[in-house]
C-alpha cells in the first residue's frame, strides 16, 4: 500500500480587515480617473459565457426536436401493426381460436 502524506497549505490567513482593506486599494488602482472601473474584460468574458449557452441550447433544442419526431415515426408504426395485427385476427378469427384451443 503507498502512504498518503497529507499537506497543509501554507497560506496565511489574513484578518477579515486587512483583506477588506485589500481589495478596497485593489479596487481604487483598477478605476479609471473619471471614477469608472474598467469592466470590458470581465462583459467580454460574459459575452463570451453567453454565446455558448446560446449554443448549447440550439444543440438541446435540435436534440429535441428529433426524438419528438422519432416519438411521433415509432408511434405511428406501432399504430399501423397493431392495425393489421388486429384486422388479420379479426378476419381470421375461427382459425386464432383454433389454434389456440390446440
Amino acid at each position: 500500500m503507498q502512504s498518503h502524506d497529507l499537506r497543509q497549505s501554507v497560506t496565511p490567513i489574513t484578518p477579515f480587515s486587512d483583506n477588506h482593506a485589500n481589495q478596497q486599494a485593489e479596487f481604487k488602482s483598477s478605476a479609471k480617473p473619471t471614477g469608472e472601473v474598467d469592466m470590458e474584460p470581465r462583459v467580454t468574458e460574459l459575452e463570451t459565457h453567453l454565446k455558448y449557452i446560446r449554443r448549447d441550447l440550439d444543440e438541446v433544442r435540435g436534440d429535441v426536436k428529433s426524438i419528438k419526431h422519432r416519438l411521433a415515426y415509432s408511434a405511428g408504426g406501432t399504430a399501423v401493426v397493431l392495425g393489421l395485427l388486429s384486422w388479420i385476427s379479426n378476419s381470421r378469427f375461427d382459425q386464432v381460436v383454433t389454434l389456440l384451443a390446440n
